[in-house]
């Protein structure tokens, strides 16, 4: 069975992202607007940093990268927390950069890896996590659903309703 791996984003990681980032793909839900090479720099870089308290992630698979993901503590961002109508946790962020690998299971895969790896190590004073799905997006919100995810909450996020999700680690 092919092995899923974690690393942190890396500048020299940059020309790859503008690639995977703008990819057809990731237009509907996750990187809706394409994104130059400069853009990803001035987004990144502080959280590359440390001076922004998002923690970013590469997901390997057998060593080549074919995933995102992000993981920050809710209440380091407090326009999302009041969004959500959350004030404590942890939130997270994914996609699959590899369209060939949709569909095949690894998102699931991925994502309960990731929580168990690296999120709720960083975090190790929060206890839930929450995901924010469009309703539109009908296989990331299954994919939520089936390491654990359950539904909390509809609301309106950029004109799209999204329905918010939240795992408790035991």
């Amino acid at each position: 069975m092919p092995q899923i791996a974690f690393r942190a984003l890396a500048e020299t990681d940059y020309p790859g992202l503008h690639v995977w980032l703008n990819r057809p793909h990731l237009r509907n839900f996750f990187q809706k607007k394409p994104i130059s090479r400069a853009e990803i720099a001035a987004k990144y870089a502080p959280r590359i940093r440390g001076e922004e308290p998002t923690h970013c992630h590469l997901a390997l698979l057998d060593g080549r990268v074919f995933g995102y993901l992000q993981c920050y503590r809710i209440s380091d961002h407090p326009a999302w927390a009041a969004l959500i109508g959350v004030t404590a946790g942890i939130g997270v962020d994914l996609a699959i950069l590899d369209p060939g690998l949709i569909g095949m299971g690894f998102g699931k895969r991925m994502l309960a890896r990731y929580l168990r790896d690296v999120a709720f190590p960083l975090f190790p004073d929060e206890h839930d996590c929450f995901i924010a799905h469009e309703l539109a997006n009908v296989a990331g919100w299954r994919n939520s659903e089936s390491i654990g995810f359950r539904a909390l909450r509809d609301f309106v996020e950029d004109g799209a309703r999204t329905r918010l999700f939240v795992l408790s680690r035991g």
